[in-house]
């Protein structure tokens, strides 16, 4: 075997002396080549100025580099060193017709780099792992000792001698499978990767990689510790500590177990404190140790227990505080207490509070009423202390128990001032309105105020008033009859058909009066003396078949304890014409030419006219009247009849007289018509005589005449 130079120059140096042609090659020996290193190989002359040179192989294959002549030496460069450079290689020196040769074996080899340890991870203590030894581009690999150890320890050897030898680098490997351990942990696993070439000189042979093992294991022995204690009072600090053995180091997690068992996170971290304990603080403290690496966790549990004086947490009306009646209602209180509390549920009142059952603080109302409104206290206590809290059940319900109330009386007298009140209950509070009933039927719209004020109060103002409560859940009325007590007023006597009848009518006094308390009427007729007073019916009095001493003053008197008021109608009975006699002159039987005077006596109330009628079958005829006087002048023959006389617009009283004119030869004379006029003048005399007859009758007439209304006598 030759020496070997890695990856080299060869320097030759000559010393010039006067020896003979002599050659030399560098390296003198044998050459281990690494692939892919680069080999230069010189090959140098003595006792030669100049010489040439020639390179080749064996058996004259490609030089697989390049040469550079300089002088009295040649170098051969191979870089890279390839599987094309595994030759002898043969120098030729050629001085003066002397040709000197010499050859150098190179041999190519691949051993580059370390071996390269992988092992599967991660490494789970007891569960199985492989670690694999590799070595990169090896040639001759069939040469290649590959050996794993741990601690010194071989735990697995492989030699790949029994492998065809190829001409290409390549990588072998060796794969140890096995299960680490808790003594693993730390300790350092070596391959070592040998090429065992004894024919060839380079170095290194060996090469080795260590790889210390770093190997997994779940959260192990949990444990948590509590300062001060686990059981502690409100107010304090609580420091709880979770420690655990991981590799890698555990992450530690902070829970806490809820009332439906679910777990509520706090934090991330080993040690978790509690600044100002509360009684919500105790409960299930939860610490789970997690190793990612290892997919495992580990848990530790601890009861914390934080004492106090009770805390009222809920104090609640379900399903709401506000509801209506007829609802179900649940009042609930809810209590944080350690140790336990004594919950008492009340409903305060003014005069007594009253206690409620309850079951762990829970009160079922059915079918609530507005009596059920009002506030409602929960109370706590332990031997730490106590807590109140209060809430107010409002009922909404329609309006009830209406009221009206009035000032200063449901009867008032005319002129005063009455104030009327109304209230009702109910929630929301009801709107009030007031109206009244009018005669109609109809309701008259008043005010919508709860008092309703009337100043000079009028008899237009009595009636029924009405009030009305009404909100969202219903509506109630209430009435009230307002009295207005009036005086008489408004009096009126009537006479029917009228205050003028004739003699045998009927007739009706009717007398109204308005009046509060209601009137009483009375029926006078008024006299000279005491007056009469008439028996009468709702104020009617009547009179059938009115005489001449029902005529004169009759009186209406309206009364009631406010007052009176009188009203007076005067009666006029008209009576036909009575007892008519005529006096005819000079005669009933006259000759033709003369002149005859009828006047009427009669008696009657309403002056009678006094009119003779000359009835004629064919026709009648009324003769001029004056005074109940009437004159037929210078009668003739056709005159001679049947005459009517004496009536009025009352009725008539009729007298037959008949009248004879004797027809007479007439003769001219001058002196006829002064004799007419004077007889017609002397009839004037005539009434007068008629006059004094009648007084001195009218003694003799029953009943009598207001001196007012009493005609005068007609003759």
């Amino acid at each position: 075997m030759g020496r070997i130079i890695p990856s080299a120059t060869v320097l030759l140096l000559v010393f010039v002396t006067s020896k003979a042609f002599e050659i030399e090659v560098t390296p003198e020996y044998n050459v281990a080549a690494q692939i892919g290193d680069k080999l230069e190989l010189t090959c140098s002359t003595i006792g030669c100025e100049s010489p040439s040179f020639s390179w080749r192989t064996q058996m004259d294959n490609p030089l697989g580099g390049s040469v550079y002549n300089n002088g009295s030496s040649s170098t051969l460069t191979m870089d890279p060193v390839g599987f094309g450079n595994d030759h002898e290689y043969l120098c030729s020196a050629f001085c003066d017709n002397v040709k000197k040769e010499k050859s150098i074996k190179v041999d190519v080899y691949s051993f580059p780099s370390a071996p390269v340890i992988e092992i599967s991870t991660p490494l789970n203590v007891g569960e199985k792992a492989s670690a694999t030894c590799m070595v990169p581009k090896v040639y001759p690999s069939e040469r290649l000792k590959l050996q794993l150890e741990k601690d010194g320890s071989v735990l697995d050897m492989k030699e790949f001698y029994e492998e065809v030898s190829t001409k290409t680098t390549e990588t072998k490997s060796l794969t140890l499978t096995f299960i680490p351990t808790f003594e693993d942990i730390g300790k350092e696993i070596t391959c070592v990767a040998e090429l065992e070439i004894d024919e060839m000189e380079f170095e290194p042979k060996k090469r080795q990689t260590s790889q210390r093992l770093s190997v997994n294991f779940g959260p192990q022995n949990a444990n948590i510790t509590v300062s001060p204690s686990n059981i502690t009072t409100q107010g304090e600090t609580l420091m709880l500590t979770c420690r655990t053995t991981s590799n890698p180091p555990a992450r530690i997690v902070w829970g806490k177990e809820l009332e439906d068992s679910s777990v509520q996170h706090i934090i991330d971290n080993d040690t978790l404190i509690i600044p100002h304990a509360q009684m919500s603080d105790s409960g299930l403290f939860i610490c789970e140790a997690m190793n990612d690496a290892t997919n495992k966790t580990e848990r530790a549990t601890v009861v914390i227990s934080v004492q106090g004086a009770p805390r009222i947490t809920e104090f609640s009306i379900q399903p709401s505080t506000t509801v209506q009646e007829g609802d179900n209602v649940t009042i609930l209180c809810s209590v944080e207490s350690n140790p336990s509390a004594r919950i008492v549920l009340r409903r305060k009142s003014d005069s007594e509070d009253t206690v409620l059952y309850s079951e762990d603080g829970v009160v079922h109302i059915s079918s609530v009423t507005f009596l059920n409104a009002g506030n409602y206290e929960c109370e706590a206590e332990n031997a730490l202390g106590e807590s109140k809290m209060a809430a107010e059940l409002s009922v909404e319900y329609g309006p009830r128990n209406t009221t009206i109330s009035v000032t200063p009386s449901t009867t008032v007298k005319e002129g005063e001032a009455v104030i009327m009140t109304c209230i009702s209950y109910g929630n929301p509070t009801p709107k009030i309105s007031w109206t009244k009933h009018l005669i109609s039927g109809e309701l008259q719209f008043l005010s919508e105020d709860a008092t309703l004020t009337i100043n000079n109060i009028k008899a237009e103002h009595l009636g029924l008033y009405e009030c009305e409560g009404v909100n969202q859940f219903g509506r109630e009325k209430k009435t009230v009859n307002l009295i207005v007590q009036v005086p008489p007023k408004d009096t009126m006597l009537s006479v029917f058909p009228s205050d003028t009848v004739k003699e045998g009518d009927s007739v009706t006094f009717s007398c109204t009066s308005e009046g509060i308390p209601a009137v009483q009427i009375i029926l006078r007729k008024k006299t000279g003396g005491a007056d009469t007073v008439l028996v009468s019916e709702s104020g009617r009095y009547t009179i059938d078949g009115a005489q001449l001493e029902d005529a004169g003053m009759y009186e209406c008197e309206s009364s009631n304890k406010l007052g009176q008021q009188f009203k007076n109608r005067m009666l006029d009975v008209k009576v036909p014409p009575q007892n008519t006699t005529e006096l005819i002159s000079p005669s009933d039987n006259v000759d033709e030419g003369e002149n005859i005077t009828i006047m009427s006596t009669t008696y009657s109330n309403l002056p009678p006219q006094t009119v003779p009628q000359k009835i004629h079958p064919s026709n009648t005829t009324i003769l001029s009247s004056q005074n109940e006087t009437s004159t037929l002048c210078r009668v003739i023959k056709t005159d001679t009849d049947t005459y009517l006389v004496a009536c009025n617009e009352t009725g008539n009283n009729t007298d037959v007289i008949e009248i004879a004119v004797v027809e007479i030869v007439k003769e001219t004379d001058l002196m006829i018509p002064v004799i007419v006029v004077l007889s017609c003048l002397s009839t004037m005399a005539i009434p007068a005589l008629a006059i004094l007859v009648y007084m001195s009758r009218k003694a003799k007439i029953n009943g009598s005449y207001s001196p007012v209304n009493t005609p005068k006598p007609n003759v």
